[in-house]
């Protein structure tokens, strides 16, 4: 079973917007559009349910600057 991961996030030197998913799962992971790197940093869970707090880090696109957010 495969998830799908979707960032759309502001470029810290330029201000262009970087977009990119991936299908990640057990022994897989297929980049869509940027590609992204993702390190799970933690869990929270909220009446909703639970989410992963991550970090991401790429490449923009526009200008070569490599971007660390915090997801």
């Amino acid at each position: 079973m495969a998830d799908v991961l979707k960032i759309k996030v502001k470029c810290h030197a330029c201000s262009g917007f970087i977009e990119g998913s991936a299908k990640y799962g057990k022994g897989h992971y297929v980049p869509e559009g940027v590609d992204f790197e993702f390190v799970a940093i933690g869990k929270v869970e909220t009446s909703k349910g639970r989410t992963v707090k991550a970090e991401v880090m790429c490449i923009c696109p526009h200008c070569g600057v490599k971007c660390k957010f915090s997801v």
